[in-house]
């Protein structure tokens, strides 16, 4: 999963959930940020299951402490470059017209997120939450109901904070398969490439992908990834695993979440480079298809 640059994720079939792990600066940092190489028990096929944390309880000192982290994370997003970036170019009227084509046939939009990773082991996941926060109040009356949140390493502490903090901790390991019944954004910061290949799967009907907005790894340079690796050992399988994700690839309009200079600036700026390391290579990606559009020839 961890690619040599950080500029073009490589996806791994073999993976849907990854977890967290410490990171390490340099040149190229980890592509998918605090996530790190993990063989999971998931398969692409894996039904959904209910889910609950590993720790029986949450502790209440470590609830109090994490809130208390979580707060100064939710700050300091607030006071950085990326942060005011990010809400200025939500009011972009290429982003505006599609939320606004999102809501046509109902008002308010249902944030999902998933893989936000551990809130209380690393700042990245903080950072990555803030933002989902700053999303949800951004939108106003416009968001339906709390932010809906899973990543299978959550604890029973963090899940008391996510609750504390205006979210829902999501019942069952839906391992991305939500359908997109109302207007919603899913939220998938530098999750597995097989994650966002079950979510599109679930959604595979051109109606339900209108009803959607994805935030998350850039599909451009997954596409590139799997262009470079055609010939290689191996590359064969990784293409059939990317099949819906590379396929719908025409049919949707990408917008960066950061100019290439606001790239360079967080990635040389020691106060910034926590959110090179949360959200490089992140994207918008609108669904743009007729509602006749044929999706089955698109994956042959």
């Amino acid at each position: 999963m961890v690619p040599p640059a950080a500029e073009t994720p490589k996806p791994n079939p073999n993976e849907i959930w990854t977890f967290v792990s410490r990171r390490h600066r340099g040149k190229n940092p980890p592509n998918h940020t605090s996530r790190s190489n993990f063989q999971s028990a998931y398969s692409v096929c894996r039904p959904p299951s209910p889910w609950t944390p590993t720790d029986s309880s949450p502790d209440p000192e470590r609830v109090s402490k994490l809130l208390h982290r979580m707060q100064s994370s939710i700050r300091r997003f607030d006071n950085s470059r990326f942060g005011r970036r990010f809400l200025s170019r939500l009011r972009d009227p290429q982003i505006q017209e599609r939320f606004h084509e999102l809501t046509a046939s109902c008002s308010q939009i249902q944030i999902v997120a998933y893989g936000i990773g551990s809130i209380e082991s690393y700042e990245t996941p903080r950072l990555q939450l803030a933002l989902a926060l700053r999303l949800k109040e951004a939108l106003g009356d416009t968001a339906a109901g709390p932010i809906e949140v899973f990543d299978p390493v959550l604890s029973a502490a963090e899940c008391a904070v996510l609750v504390s903090l205006g979210c829902t901790v999501i019942a069952n390991d839906e391992c991305g398969r939500r359908e997109a019944t109302a207007p919603s954004i899913f939220y998938m910061p530098h999750c597995e490439a097989v994650l966002y290949e079950n979510l599109l799967n679930a959604n595979w009907k051109p109606e339900m992908l209108r009803r959607m907005v994805l935030l998350g790894n850039s599909f451009g340079a997954y596409d590139r990834s799997v262009s470079e690796m055609r010939g290689i050992n191996g590359s064969v399988d990784l293409e059939v695993h990317c099949r819906h994700l590379i396929g719908i690839r025409r049919y949707v309009l990408e917008v960066e979440m950061e100019e290439r200079d606001d790239r360079r600036i967080l990635k040389e700026d020691d106060d910034e480079f926590e959110f090179y390391k949360g959200f490089h290579d992140m994207s918008w990606h609108f669904f743009q298809l007729d509602r006749d559009t044929d999706l089955d020839c698109l994956c042959k």
